[in-house]
């Protein structure tokens, strides 16, 4: 009796061993299902089919419901494993050929970070992956409830439009992580240049976090750096409402010191902006957990 024939144009052994993996479990009841790939070209084509007299411990109709469903089970894999990454590329190809060849592998790495960490959170049934995974089953399950001949780069172009347009709005996530890493980029440059022109008021600045993950700035003698102009800018950056990380590196800007020690690390959540600090002082700064600044509070000048 004839299952299900599937055509597909590359890694045909590759199909081959997901579907095997999925229906292990029938042949190991005894059930004897028959597998062959056939070329035509530019298809190879796996067809299944059984010996219905080896089908003892099912219905006839609920064996062919439970094989089709694991078929549709490593079908999913297989386009997961070996066709998305394709399906990325065509779109970043055709949707962002104005990129240069290295900001198109910058989208590929950062389409990468999504994937893996949207993979992370998988267990969670509203994740976009496992949203998207129970989705396409689906879809070769009804498929499958009337066809028993599938071509597989058919079905992903007319029937899996909507996971195109979420590889699409993916592609879309990427490109804008790219745009803003460079005008992040550009801003670290900015900022270089204006520590770099300007003449250290204090030579040496230890930042100590908080408990309250808010920072303290001393100079070499543990005095607190608190002076008017940094006053002046913490008010005029109160009225435009900026945050307290841009009030602290918007005052290392101002102070421009030759030498930045951060302390506390582990208590800080933020690694965003001790990144930006560290970038923007290069070999000025050093990080750390464990000196006597980072064990012992230090007691602030009462002004």
């Amino acid at each position: 009796m004839n299952l299900l024939a599937i055509a597909i144009e590359n890694n045909p052994d590759k199909l081959q061993f997901l579907l095997k993996k999925q229906i292990q479990s029938f042949k190991n009841e005894g059930v004897e299902i028959d597998e062959k790939i056939i070329i035509d070209e530019p298809f190879y084509i796996l067809e299944y089919s059984i010996k219905t007299e080896s089908i003892k411990n099912y219905p006839i109709n609920d064996f062919i419901n439970i094989f089709k469903y694991c078929v549709a089970n490593a079908l999913y894999e297989y386009i997961k494993l070996y066709q998305e990454s394709e399906l990325f590329n065509r779109i970043i190809e055709y949707d962002y050929y104005y990129f240069t060849v290295k900001e198109r592998l910058e989208i590929q790495d950062n389409i990468k970070g999504l994937l893996i960490k949207d993979k992370n959170d998988i267990k969670n049934k509203n994740n976009e992956s496992y949203q998207r995974k129970f989705t396409i089953i689906q879809r070769f399950v009804d498929y499958f409830k009337e066809n028993t001949e599938l071509n597989l780069k058919g079905f992903i172009t007319f029937r899996l439009k909507d996971y195109i347009l979420e590889l699409q709005d993916i592609v879309e996530r990427a490109v804008e992580d790219l745009l803003m890493d460079k005008e992040y980029n550009e801003f670290i440059k900015l900022l270089k240049y204006f520590v770099d022109i300007q003449e250290a008021k204090i030579d040496v600045i230890h930042i100590v976090i908080e408990e309250d993950n808010k920072y303290k700035l001393y100079d070499q003698y543990s005095n607190i750096v608190n002076n008017e102009y940094l006053k002046m800018i913490a008010a005029e950056m109160t009225d435009k409402d900026i945050n307290y990380e841009d009030l602290l590196i918007s005052s290392l800007i101002t102070i421009a010191p030759n030498k930045v020690f951060i302390h506390r690390v582990s208590k800080n959540s933020n690694a965003e902006v001790i990144k930006t600090i560290s970038r923007v002082f290069a070999d000025r700064v050093k990080v750390c957990d464990t000196c006597d600044w980072c064990k012992v509070k230090v007691q602030a000048e009462k002004e």
